[in-house]
Order: structure tokens, then C-alpha cells, then sequence
């Protein structure tokens, strides 16, 4: 799906930058048009996630294929009839508010198709997808718009519209609907909200370098192209296209980079790759060293992707990861807006060469700004990991989490709490809400119904998973008979541990039905 309708954007706009130029637009119409492209993303982020969450995610992603097709059909016709700028760039706006909730449905969905255990390596692919798509996309749009008319590319736009909606239906596991985060996790967890995930800050802000850069180049490319390497304004397909091309060179180290235990000279790396060659093209005219360097550039930004992605998976709470790379999305999307709107004002005050050069700059002046509290996010990184490892290895012994992968079993781990209880003390009340799972691990506990003692409960026993899976009040009071410990487990991160497994461990379906018989 990220490869058809990858290649028809990519497509779409080369032939829609054609078409602009051949109106007469010239450095501001191109930057209204990648305006209209990013700003509904930028602004409408957070009612687009809040529509990707309320609705049936398949159904939704359907339907605003087959909208956005129908964009692309009435796109061709007024081109065709030989409508003005401003119709042609009313649909593009009507296409890109459509678009707005659909990355984030996508993205949301993906723990359902992917599964815990694959989603690192699911999101290094996909970015590596998008940039490729970067490569083909636009090589395509050129020819097209070349030997053929901007009107084909529109309707070949339409088309991947189409073959990804009909992609998109088929896919049950999209319509599953996300986990409520479990009470707990808002009252007891680490930090409030998105804002308390460690080095959100700092990679945001690299984030909105990164995509204020490539905004910049959404106007640039088209300039240098036209005006500096003589390749004409279909030539932007040609220089787009390096940049997939350096991504696709680099996929084959995208597994590995995802898994980097240096995240942050890899973060670093990857902005210079991108500052070096752009500040090399504004003083090139020739068009082959040009590719070459913006080769360069496509595999610093698939890097960047990948690592700041993965990084994020290791340090949000997993409760929030929506909201999170929902706030990453209007980051980037937020800069590309704002370096697509810079772009031309650079052009004006020291022309197409210097505004490379100054977009070049300021990523290797956040590369190097950002090392230092990289490097200390990398090592507090390093700190959870090690703490959490030995409750992983202790999750990983029990049968409640048997097939569970050890992505997940991480994960929960650094989610377990470890909490005290005197003897007499209740854990949990009969008839309240079902919130977490718990883990004995020292002393003696009871579960009562009323005056009967239903139950025993020592180390390695669990309680409280009957709520927590059948989504009704607890069905009995557990109390500490003697003084103990046990680890709480928040509900919604023990039910994505077990849709990780192919099936609910035998042992916990066993011992459920056993207490279910006693009540």
C-alpha cells in the first residue's frame, strides 16, 4: 500500500510542478502549492488523530482512497479544460485535508498488523519504502509529464488511489479498534502525557530541522533545476529521485540501524549527511555531481527516519505511542511547512545557491548543538534497559507470558510497579474497576468472596487478569495475609502482550476458568 500510493504522489507533484510553471508561477506560487500540500497536516494533526481513533480505521482509510481518487479524476479534467491556478490548487487543498487523518489511522494500525515484535522493524521498512518512493515516484512523473501530459499523471494518481483502497480492504486486522489506556497508567505512571517522554524534546526539535530542511527543498530542487542545471522544470523529478535513490541504497542496513546502540552518533550522522551535500549544491552546475550529492542526502534522511522512529519506541510510554508520533507528525509536518514558506524569502535576499548553503547550515549547526544531550539520552537509554532486563527475564519465566516475544517483554517490564503491602492490607476490592494485573512476588495473599477464601496466592502466582480480559469489575477482594510484594501490571500493556503471542497462553486460560469455577 506505502508503494503504490508512494509512487503516485511522488508522481503527482512533479507533473503538478510542471503544470504551475507552465501557468507562470514562480518561487512564491510553488511555495503556496507546498503550503497547501503540508498545511492542512500541520494544523489539522490532532482533530485528524482524534477522527483516526473514533472511527472503524479501515473503512476510514477506504474511504478517503476512493475521495482523494475522485480529487485526482476532477484535477485531470480542469487541467484538461485549462482551468487557472487558483481551481487547480482549491482541489490539491480539498486532497490534502483528506490526507490529513489517514498517516495517522496508518500508523495507529500498524500494531495490529505488525504485532509488537515487528514493529521496529516494520517502521524502519516503511520508512525506507517512503523514500524510495521518493526515487521512483517522481523519476515516473517526469517521464510522464514529459512524454505524455500532466493529465496522465493525475489520472495515473487516481489510479494508485483506487488499487490502495481496494489493498486497504482487504486488511481486517486495521479495523481493530486501539486498547484504552488503563486508569492507573494516567495516576500512577511515569510523568503526565506526552510531554514527560524522555528526549521527545531534543528529537523533536531535530525533527523540525530535519523536515524545515526538506521543505525548503520542496521549493529549491524546483529552482536549481530549472535555473541552475538547465534540466528544465520536469528536471525536479531527476533531483527527487536522487534523493529515493540514496534510500534505496541504504535499506539493506535498515534492520540493523533500528537496533543501533548508538542512536545518537547515528541522529548525528544522519543530519550531516544531509548538511554536507546541500551546502556542496548550491555552488554546483553540474547535473551529475548534483544527483550524486542529493544520493547522499536520500540515505542521511531514510537514517534519520529510522533511528529517531525507534528511538521514540524505546523511551514513550507505550500507552501514548499515538499521541506521540501523532505530535512527531505535526512537528514535521509543521517544519516542512515553515521551510517551504522560508525557502523562497532565502531565494529573494541571497539567491538559490545561498539559500542551499543556509539550509545545509543549520543542519549541521543542530547536529552538532544536539550531540552532547544526545549522548546523555543514549546512556540514560542504556540505564532503563539494564533495569528493566532482569523483570524481563523474570516475565519471560512465568506462563502468563509464555509466547509473548522479548520486544514486549521489555517493554512491560520497564511498565511493572513494584508495590508493598502490609499483612491485613487489600490489593484490590470486589466489584472495582479492573485496571492492572498483579504478580506476587514475596509473601502470602488471599482473594475472598465475601467470608470465603476462593483462592491462595504465592510468589510467581498472579491475580486479577479475569477483570483485566473480560473487561468487567473485579470478581474478588484480594487482601495480604502476610506481609508481601507484588508487581503491578498495567492491563492494556498486559492485552498487547498477548496479542503478541498467536494465542492466549494455555496456562492463564486454565487457571481462569478454575477461578471463574470457584466464585
Amino acid at each position: 500500500m506505502e508503494v503504490v500510493s508512494g509512487i503516485g504522489d511522488g508522481a503527482f507533484w512533479v507533473a503538478f510542478m510542471v503544470l504551475l510553471f507552465r501557468l507562470g508561477a514562480g518561487p512564491s506560487g510553488v511555495a503556496l502549492a507546498v503550503v497547501v500540500r503540508l498545511g492542512p497536516r500541520a494544523l489539522l494533526g490532532v482533530p485528524a488523530g482524534a477522527i483516526a481513533d473514533r472511527f472503524d480505521r479501515r473503512r476510514l482509510l477506504v474511504g478517503l482512497d476512493l475521495a482523494r481518487c475522485l480529487c485526482m479524476v476532477a484535477l485531470a479534467l480542469l487541467a484538461r479544460a485549462g482551468a487557472g491556478q487558483a481551481a487547480l490548487v482549491s482541489v490539491v487543498l480539498v486532497a490534502y485535508v483528506l490526507a490529513a487523518p489517514y498517516r495517522p489511522a496508518l500508523t495507529a494500525g500498524l500494531p495490529h498488523v505488525a504485532g509488537e515484535s515487528g514493529l521496529s522493524t516494520a517502521n524502519a521498512r516503511i520508512s525506507t519504502v517512503r523514500q524510495v518512493m521518493t526515487f521512483v515516484g517522481p523519476l515516473l512523473g517526469a517521464a510522464v509529464a514529459r512524454w505524455s501530459s500532466v493529465e496522465t499523471a493525475f489520472v495515473l494518481n487516481a489510479a494508485t488511489f483506487a488499487v490502495a483502497g481496494l489493498l486497504m480492504s482487504s486488511v481486517g486486522a486495521l479495523s481493530e479498534r486501539p486498547t484504552a489506556a488503563p486508569r492507573s497508567i494516567v495516576e500512577h505512571g511515569r510523568g503526565h502525557g506526552v510531554r514527560a517522554t524522555p528526549g521527545l524534546v531534543v528529537v523533536g526539535g531535530l525533527v523540525v530541522v530535519m523536515y524545515a530542511i526538506r521543505g525548503s527543498e520542496l521549493v529549491l530542487y524546483a529552482l536549481v533545476a530549472a535555473d541552475r542545471l538547465g534540466l528544465g522544470s520536469a528536471g525536479v523529478g531527476l533531483l527527487t529521485g536522487a534523493v529515493g535513490l540514496g534510500a534505496l541504497a541504504v535499506m539493506p542496513l535498515a534492520p540493523r540501524l533500528a537496533d543501533s546502540p548508538r542512536s545518537d552518533v547515528m541522529l548525528v550522522a544522519s543530519l550531516l549527511l544531509t548538511a554536507v551535500p546541500l551546502v556542496v549544491l548550491g555552488t554546483l552546475r553540474s547535473p551529475v555531481i548534483a544527483c550524486l550529492a542529493l544520493v547522499v542526502v536520500g540515505a542521511g534522511v531514510v537514517i534519520f527516519e529510522v533511528v529517531s522512529v525507534v528511538l521514540l519506541l524505546r523511551l514513550a510510554d507505550h500507552t501514548m505511542l499515538g499521541r506521540v508520533f501523532g505530535l512527531v507528525g505535526s512537528l514535521s509536518n509543521g517544519g516542512k511547512l515553515a521551510g517551504a514558506i522560508a525557502a523562497p524569502v532565502l531565494v529573494e535576499s541571497i539567491g538559490v545557491g545561498g539559500a542551499l548553503v543556509a539550509s545545509g547550515g543549520c543542519a549541521a549547526v543542530a547536529a552538532l548543538v544536539s550531540a552532547r544531550p544526545l549522548r546523555g539520552l543514549q546512556l540514560s537509554t542504556a540505564a532503563e534497559q539494564a533495569r528493566v532486563r532482569p523483570i524481563a527475564t523474570v516475565l519471560a519465566g512465568l506462563p502468563l507470558f509464555e509466547g509473548a516475544s522479548p520486544t514486549a517483554l521489555q517493554r512491560l517490564a520497564s511498565l511493572v510497579r513494584e508495590e508493598e503491602f502490609a499483612a491485613g492490607e487489600v490489593v484490590i476490592e470486589r466489584g472495582a474497576r479492573a485496571d492492572d494485573l498483579f504478580i506476587v512476588r514475596a509473601g502470602e495473599f488471599e482473594a475472598m468472596v465475601g467470608e470465603v477464601r476462593v483462592n491462595e496466592l504465592v510468589s510467581d502466582d498472579w491475580f486479577g487478569e479475569i477483570g483485566v480480559l473480560q473487561g468487567r469489575p473485579r470478581t474478588a477482594t484480594v487482601r495480604a495475609r502476610t506481609a508481601g510484594v507484588v508487581w503491578r501490571v498495567p492491563g492494556g500493556a498486559f492485552l498487547d502482550s498477548l496479542n503478541d503471542g498467536a494465542a492466549a497462553p494455555m496456562a492463564l486460560l486454565d487457571e481462569m476458568n478454575r477461578r471463574l469455577q470457584r466464585i
